[in-house]
């Protein structure tokens, strides 16, 4: 039988890209797929065509359009999981670097692409309903398992993750975090009247952040200002800090609210002493200090209070930080080994209990691991401390810690649209940050 160079071709070129996604994904068990590839394009000992049966050509049409249906299906979840996905911008915590209504995509291959923990579930569907029926099963469940990637993550990295304080919700109150609620109301309480629903680390919210701290970095913020290992992190223009602003007598007038494309609800104004509560990047911030109305201008720090914010990690009487005054605090590497103590126990208790899945027992004297006194640990896995570019509107590390390496998801690359989120498509469509690369 004679062989077309286009059916040798065709071959080839299948077998080498099937051979090397395979190689990649490490799932050499696949490869008996090339045996199918070889009898298509080569020994033809199989009809793989519909013309040996008697059916109709309506059946057959129907047959090809459910074949192409999955195969679109196939390979949109493999462009998902492997290299790039969508995703929007739901809240202001990354103004104004990001803004509500931004859509971007997000580099899978960056970091490694993270395979599913649970791959059972319904395509393109959120991953519970409002019922709380969930649309995944947790009938198979794959451990953790990521493939190569082009590059490491970065300090100053804009990166996407699984919320790591996202494996319990609580269903009457699906905004909320249940690990603040049990804070607020005790976990007895939170249990015995609300209906609660657990995920596995893939099927969390997604959050995105800027990496602020990488695995071994010592992290400490003082009057709002970051350090990291003792070096000062450069503010960006497009950062937005809380400020209190005071005119000379009346409320910022409609020409600078224009320049700063503020509007009147987004600021609180006292006029007993002109007094203005306002979020400004550096760059407003700059501009306004030289208007002549403006009499002052002082960015927002939080201030240290004689009782303690249990809302800010580690969430310890004995730490009193605030969002502004904070640390310091030691970001975790993978095989670093740190002595443990009670001291430090606050830290890294939750890594130790639910991120590497050890039973963690302790007295005042001693500490038990998986029933083995202990003195020291050594982690598992890297993991990074993250922050909002809105950093008095930012819910991110200082309020929940760190973000485990197995919760990284990739990096935010680029804007492919942007629409002002309650405006029509051509009306709030803010073309001036339609691919616009993320920095």
């Amino acid at each position: 039988m004679k062989i077309s160079t286009k059916r040798k071709v065709g071959f080839a070129v299948s077998v080498l890209l099937w051979s090397l996604l395979i190689t990649w994904i490490n799932a050499w068990w696949f490869l008996f797929v090339n045996i199918i590839l070889i009898d298509i394009f080569l020994t033809r000992f199989f009809d793989w065509s519909l013309k040996k049966y008697r059916i109709s050509n309506t059946f057959k049409n129907v047959i090809e359009w459910i074949t192409l249906l999955l195969i679109a299906a196939l390979v949109s979840v493999g462009i998902k999981v492997l290299f790039v996905e969508a995703y929007k911008i739901p809240t202001p915590s990354m103004e104004k670097s990001l803004l509500a209504g931004d859509f971007i995509f997000v580099s899978k291959l960056a970091y490694g692409p993270k395979l599913p923990n649970t791959p059972l579930s319904i395509p393109f569907f959120p991953n519970q309903l409002e019922t709380g029926q969930k649309t995944y099963s947790e009938k198979i469940s794959m451990p953790y398992k990521r493939l190569h990637g082009f590059s490491s993550v970065k300090r100053n990295d804009v990166i996407v993750f699984s919320f790591p304080e996202g494996d319990t919700m609580v269903l009457q109150y699906p905004g909320q975090n249940y690990y603040s609620l049990v804070r607020q109301y005790g976990r007895e309480y939170i249990h015995d009247n609300f209906n609660l629903l657990t995920h596995p680390v893939d099927r969390r919210e997604n959050y995105i952040k800027r990496c602020i701290g990488l695995p071994g970095d010592t992290v400490v913020i003082k009057d709002g200002i970051v350090s990291v290992n003792r070096d000062e992190f450069e503010f960006m223009q497009t950062q937005k800090f809380k400020y209190y602003l005071t005119t000379t007598g009346e409320p910022l007038s409609n020409p600078i609210l224009d320049t700063l494309k503020i509007l009147k609800n987004e600021f609180t104004y006292n006029p007993a002493n002109s007094l203005h509560v306002i979020y400004l990047t550096i760059a407003q911030a700059e501009y306004v200090s030289t208007v002549d109305e403006v009499r002052s201008l002082k960015r927002f720090v939080e201030p240290v209070l004689s009782f303690h914010n249990q809302e800010i990690f580690p969430h310890d009487e004995r730490y009193k930080w605030t969002s502004d005054l904070f640390g310091p605090l030691m970001v975790p590497a993978r095989g670093q080994t740190i002595e443990l103590s009670r001291s430090n126990l606050p830290f890294y208790e939750r890594i130790i209990r639910n991120y590497e899945e050890n039973e963690l027992i302790y007295t005042d004297s001693t500490m038990h691991i998986n029933e083995k006194e202990m003195t020291s640990y050594t982690f598992k896995m890297d993991y990074y401390f993250v922050m909002g570019d809105n950093r008095h509107n930012s819910a991110d590390s200082r309020y929940w810690g760190f973000v485990p390496e197995d919760h990284l998801l990739g990096k935010a690359v680029m804007i492919w649209l942007s629409i002002e989120p309650g405006e029509s498509f051509f009306k709030g469509l803010r073309k001036e940050r339609i691919f616009r690369r993320i920095k």
